[in-house]
């Protein structure tokens, strides 16, 4: 019995001490794993020092604005990588091209079947935010994605330039964009209805 009671005893430290000993290195994994869903995960709360967050402010219906005051789910043109990544989270897919830059796009990782949201970065600064249509479900009033070419002359007059462009590399298809640098914005046009709307930073200034 004796015996017994000893091995008993023996095997109760033996469990103890490795319990003891996994004890930090399961409190390093839970830590590490904490770490990575913050970082991967968008932030909601959509907090941003600029004047006008899209997904609550219906900018289109604005008399002015510049596209460096406007947010979109707290992210702006001008932010660097840093904020992109504790904003939105990692991409769904992110296209690194030579020169710097590189393009990061959103779907499932926002609540979306398809790519919404699409941010350019040139060498680690937001260049570019475009919004596709199924990303309209983020927006307001008459702030959309797909808007007609009609629509959109309605709304902002005539564009201040007009760029004509293939839609791929050596395709015979065109598509036109429609910029007005006063605002930052721009309109990518295909039959006459727009694939989607960007806010490009805009050198000349915030209002």
């Amino acid at each position: 019995m004796k015996k017994t009671f000893k091995k008993v005893k023996m095997s109760t430290k033996k469990m103890v001490k490795n319990k003891t000993t996994l004890l930090p290195i399961i409190l390093v994994l839970i830590i590490i794993a904490v770490f990575a869903f913050v970082i991967s995960t968008p932030n909601n709360n959509y907090e941003s020092d600029a004047k006008y967050e899209i997904t609550k402010t219906d900018i289109f219906s604005l008399e002015e604005f510049n596209a460096n005051d406007v947010s979109v789910m707290g992210l702006k043109v001008g932010d660097r990588t840093q904020i992109l990544l504790e904003t939105l989270g990692s991409p769904d897919l992110q296209t690194d091209y030579r020169g710097g830059t590189s393009t990061l796009e959103y779907s499932e990782s926002i609540g979306l079947e398809e790519p919404g949201l699409i941010v350019l970065l040139d060498n680690g600064v937001v260049k570019r935010i475009t919004m596709k249509p199924t990303f309209n479900e983020f927006l307001v009033g008459s702030t959309k994605a797909g808007l007609e070419k009609t629509e959109i002359y309605a709304i902002f007059g005539v564009p201040e330039e007009v760029v004509r462009m293939p839609l791929k590399q050596d395709s015979t298809l065109v598509i036109k964009s429609l910029l007005y640098h006063s605002k930052g914005l721009e309109f990518t046009i295909r039959k006459n209805t727009a694939l989607g709307f960007s806010l490009n930073l805009n050198d000349q200034g915030s209002n």
